[in-house]
């Protein structure tokens, strides 16, 4: 099972990307196996900005620390002149 959250940010006709997710990761030989209440979440930040060439992903150890760099990286577009198109969960349909 997983968890997202998005943001995207608009400055100067470009789009950027930051998302926090959440999801339980699993050995092969797991998935089969695999039980929702298996204990090993992991919580990433994931960061795709136009002016640079490949999406970037980082994982974090707890789920506060990745919401911590998660939020600092929107204040921090913010302070660059970002504004925020939409932030929440992702849309479907």
């Amino acid at each position: 099972m997983a968890t997202t959250q998005l943001t995207i940010l608009q400055k100067n006709g470009m789009f950027s990307f930051l998302g926090l997710i959440k999801a339980h990761q699993l050995k092969l030989d797991e998935l089969e196996e695999f039980h929702e209440s298996d204990p090993r979440p992991r919580t990433a930040v994931v960061k795709l900005d136009p002016r640079e060439g490949q999406p970037m992903l980082k994982q974090f150890e707890t789920s506060r620390e990745a919401v911590s760099k998660y939020e600092d990286a929107i204040s921090t577009s913010l302070e660059r002149g970002w504004s925020v198109v939409y932030r929440g969960i992702p849309l479907r349909g």
